[in-house]
């Protein structure tokens, strides 16, 4: 895993940006980002490759 790869797609997705983003595993443009909400307010970035299943979760 490209730690390197998925902190950029991370910062991308923490600035509004949605994607898709290659995958840093299998090269595939199918990364997609989703987010989990707690009073309103986005706590949490999910991002999944739906090629390879690879999946990274971040705080907000």
């Amino acid at each position: 895993m490209s730690d390197d790869e998925w902190n950029h797609i991370i910062r991308s997705a923490k600035q509004g940006e949605s994607g898709p983003w290659t995958c840093p595993e299998c090269d595939e443009y199918t990364v997609e980002s989703g987010q989990r909400f707690e009073q309103g307010h986005v706590v949490e970035h999910t991002l999944m490759c739906f090629a390879c299943q690879a999946e990274v979760v971040a705080p907000a």
